[in-house]
């Protein structure tokens, strides 16, 4: 991701003699410097994740492009040589023990690329990153459940 911080996630549609054996399960760096837009297309872009506790580490957004309307959702962050899912249980159990913070979860995103057009990278809040936020939503969907079988 530093040598080529935009990789591309291929389509069934692609046809060319390069990608014959190719599916969309497949990604190829790139060499382009900033996200394109326009036509559809999906992308693993390399990111800034910043954890609760200030921390920043080294991670993967994934980018979808449709007629303009993008789509960034913040996928890995790499601690040492792992790559932890966002959000995960044990992500935040590893992400904790490595910086000796409790609770130590993914919290936001920073592209480390622009997208084109665009003057500033983006970034955004990760939502629900602390699994214990998580935990708690289930709690009350099966406490509200619990209620309406019930009635």
């Amino acid at each position: 991701m530093q040598q080529s911080p935009i990789w591309e996630w291929h389509s069934q549609d692609d046809s060319t003699e390069s990608t014959e054996n190719i599916d969309e399960s497949y990604v190829t760096p790139t060499d382009l410097v900033e996200l394109p837009t326009g036509s559809f297309a999906q992308f693993l872009v390399a990111a800034t994740i910043e954890l609760k506790s200030g921390d920043l580490l080294p991670g993967i957004a994934e980018a979808t492009i449709a007629d303009d309307k993008i789509s960034i959702q913040p996928t890995t962050v790499f601690l040492l040589d792992r790559h932890l899912q966002i959000p995960g249980v044990e992500t935040n159990r590893l992400l904790a023990r490595y910086t000796k913070s409790i609770d130590n979860c993914p919290v936001g995103w920073r592209l480390s690329i622009p997208i084109e057009g665009e003057s500033e990278v983006r970034g955004g809040d990760i939502k629900h990153g602390d699994m214990k936020e998580i935990l708690e939503m289930g709690l009350q969907a099966m406490l509200a459940l619990k209620d309406l079988r019930k009635k």
